[in-house]
């Protein structure tokens, strides 16, 4: 088994991105998804995103992402991922630090922007010794439509490469739920592709996730993924 535990002095290039949330509830993007929005959670309650992604070449991956923002910074949003991942039949476990900084609010600006530093796996970084900076955008595109952008650079601290990172999705928003997908990539990769429904419960402080996804990974095989979101 591996352990790598990401906790240097975040670095990395500056990048531009969009968000906005109309109505939907505070859960809003990010959980399995790669492409995220520029919300935070709400201050003062703790959110927890839960997921397990499975391959048909027996690769298998678990995260449980805890996240809060402080009533006193309600414009940061700390977060510790944790991963357990089997890739070609090896074990590994990777904790990586994060923290998004909301820079424009979606209510005073009819759009956001947040700006992501971390590493290792989040987002449209899919890596666990990297490290990243990215900025997502959300405009919002009639009623229910939020059409997510994502831009960035992330850093390999083994191969000391930096390479940018991109990411284009779409949210459907309805009462009781979304429709998600997706398509994000690196520098010189083969693009990677998602999509799914997410159920709301109980006025959609806990998300459910159903996704299909294919080359999540870098590794051009197909993906299913289960999760459960929650804030309270």
């Amino acid at each position: 088994m591996k352990l790598n535990l990401n906790l240097t002095t975040l670095a990395g290039a500056l990048t531009l991105g969009l968000s906005s949330v109309l109505t939907a509830p505070a859960l809003a993007s990010g959980g399995p998804y790669a492409v995220d929005d520029a919300g935070i959670a709400t201050p003062g309650k703790f959110k927890l995103e839960t997921w397990m992604s499975v391959a048909d070449t027996d690769d298998l991956i678990f995260i449980a992402s805890p996240g809060y923002v402080f009533e006193a910074l309600p414009w940061i949003e700390f977060e510790l991922t944790y991963e357990r991942a089997r890739r070609g039949g090896d074990w590994e476990d990777t904790l990586a630090p994060a923290v998004k900084i909301a820079l424009r609010d979606v209510d005073e600006h009819g759009y956001g922007v947040a700006l992501s530093l971390g590493s290792g796996h989040a987002g449209i970084v899919r890596r666990a010794d990297t490290m990243y900076a990215v900025v997502p955008v959300t405009i919002p595109a009639g009623e229910r439509l939020l059409v997510n952008v994502n831009a960035g650079v992330e850093r390999d601290q083994e191969t000391r490469q930096t390479e940018a990172v991109w990411g284009v999705g779409g949210q459907l928003l309805f009462d009781r739920g979304e429709l998600i997908a997706e398509t994000f990539g690196r520098e010189g990769g083969t693009p990677g592709f998602q999509a799914g429904v997410r159920p709301y419960l109980f006025g959609g402080d806990i998300a459910l996730e159903f996704a299909y996804g294919r080359n999540l990974d870098g590794d051009r095989a197909n993906w299913l993924t289960v999760g459960l979101s929650f804030e309270f």
